[in-house]
């Protein structure tokens, strides 16, 4: 090789570190959302298992636990589309 493309390798393999560390960094955020979203569920289902078993929320909460937060299912929430009204029959716009 010569001494040009020995340069590029270098600089090359000093972004390329720095991409590696990225991706690194975030398959550990995605795992770490991943377990956090596994416990809240869990924790969910506790509660729920505390409540059948004849605890109300407010004794939970008045022993210090935290009520975990209630989750909406279905598709996240995103811009809706509205629908014109529609003109009445027999009804001709004005010219």
């Amino acid at each position: 090789m010569t001494e040009i493309t020995d340069r590029a390798q270098e600089l090359l393999a000093g972004r390329i570190d720095a991409v590696r560390k990225l991706s690194e960094r975030q398959r550990t955020a995605t795992q770490a959302r991943e377990a956090a979203d596994a416990a809240d569920r869990d924790a969910a289902a506790a509660w729920s298992d505390a409540t059948q078993a004849g605890w109300t929320s407010t004794e939970l909460r008045k022993l210090g636990l935290a009520q975990p937060t209630n989750r909406r299912g279905g598709r996240p929430k995103g811009s809706r589309t509205t629908r014109r009204p529609e003109a009445p029959s027999g009804s001709t716009p004005d010219a």
